[in-house]
């Protein structure tokens, strides 16, 4: 549901009425309410339910996204919603005493913090191939740091929130960019970083590997606009590949990502037009489509970056979405997302970029 006001009297009387005894509630608060975030603590208190919120770039509400407002889910759940603070060391995954080892799992986690490859291990760890996973990266729409969820009556920064939901789930994703043709090999990287690309300097790599395909030279200062139409692709066979957002350039010619890029690993230079991000996104609903019943709750996330790049088409994606999955399934909720979270249950757990990811439970 989408709540226009969410005021956390409001918010708290709705989930009395709503939220029932084996599930928690879910607040994905819009960016306007960043300056805001503490007045929802208490929530949980109020309710006497675990709540779960964490503050997005945007919330989706059917075809339309808004930076206003909250969306509200209730979901089933197997257990308690697990906080991993990722400033430390996490909790091994034998010894967590949230989820129920059948679990599939909804995740919160700080989309800027630079320890996201902590959490992404533990759900490894704890997912293997075989659980299905899905969530978004929680965060500020001006990309500046601070805390984003909230669990267990706190703020957090620099955190995770893993909710064990109840029940079968279908994933279904894809983002739409393809291959310019262009392979590299990223020989040197540090985590988020590729310092080396093909054994040269990254930023150097890429811009010649741009200008080879567009015929033209790349300005120095214009990596920003470059990077925002030729992401990387992780090369992976057989599915589209993983895309991995340039978003600075990093010390001695290095490029910055968002997310981390394995060492040795063959990226490409990709690039995308509106028309076929929005028929991705559309294709989204039929990726997934195994449950044996109409679900109860669809949820997308739909990364922020699409937006940017979509601007006045985005709520055509929206709608592409909302029309892509069967006929009798509930209106999307949910949120614009900085990275997405996902495992189909069929391969390794996955930190994405630029990629729309829709769940039906």
């Amino acid at each position: 549901m989408y709540v226009p006001d969410p005021s956390p009297a409001a918010l708290a009387s709705y989930l009395r009425k709503t939220t029932a005894p084996n599930e928690v509630a879910v607040v994905f608060l819009g960016d306007a309410h960043k300056d805001a975030l503490s007045e929802w603590e208490r929530l949980g208190a109020e309710t006497e339910c675990p709540v779960v919120a964490g503050l997005f770039p945007g919330v989706v509400d059917d075809a339309r996204w808004h930076r206003e407002g909250a969306v509200v889910l209730s979901v089933p759940v197997q257990g308690r919603p697990q906080v991993l603070d990722l400033t430390g060391p996490v909790p091994n995954p034998t010894e967590a005493s949230a989820a129920a080892s059948e679990s599939s799992f909804l995740v919160l986690v700080d989309g800027l913090s630079e320890h996201v490859g902590k959490a992404l291990s533990w759900l490894r760890d704890r997912c293997g191939t075989e659980r299905i996973c899905v969530g978004g990266g929680a965060g500020r729409r001006s990309m500046t740091r601070g805390p984003c969820l909230i669990a267990n009556e706190t703020r957090w920064q620099d955190a995770a929130v893993v909710i064990p939901l109840s029940g079968q789930v279908d994933l279904g994703v894809r983002h739409g960019w393809t291959r310019t043709g262009t392979s590299l090999v990223a020989t040197r990287t540090d985590g988020a970083v590729i310092e080396h690309l093909n054994w040269e300097p990254a930023a150097e790599v890429y811009a010649r590997a741009v200008e080879a395909h567009q015929g033209a030279p790349v300005a120095p200062d214009a990596f920003p606009e470059v990077a925002a139409r030729h992401p990387f692709g992780i090369l992976r066979e057989g599915r589209e590949d993983i895309v991995r957002d340039p978003v600075a350039h990093a010390d001695d010619g290095g490029i910055r990502c968002a997310g981390p890029v394995p060492e040795n690993s063959v990226l490409h230079v990709l690039e995308g037009s509106a028309d076929a991000l929005i028929d991705a996104a559309g294709q989204v609903g039929a990726a997934g489509a195994l449950l044996e019943s109409t679900p109860d709750t669809v949820f997308v996330a739909d990364c922020v970056s699409r937006q940017f790049y979509l601007d006045d088409r985005m709520d055509e994606e929206l709608e592409a979405i909302a029309a892509g999955g069967r006929r009798n399934d509930p209106t999307p909720y949910g949120v614009l997302s900085i990275g997405e979270i996902a495992c189909d249950g069929t391969g390794h757990l996955e930190w994405l970029n630029r990629t729309t990811v829709r769940a039906s439970f």
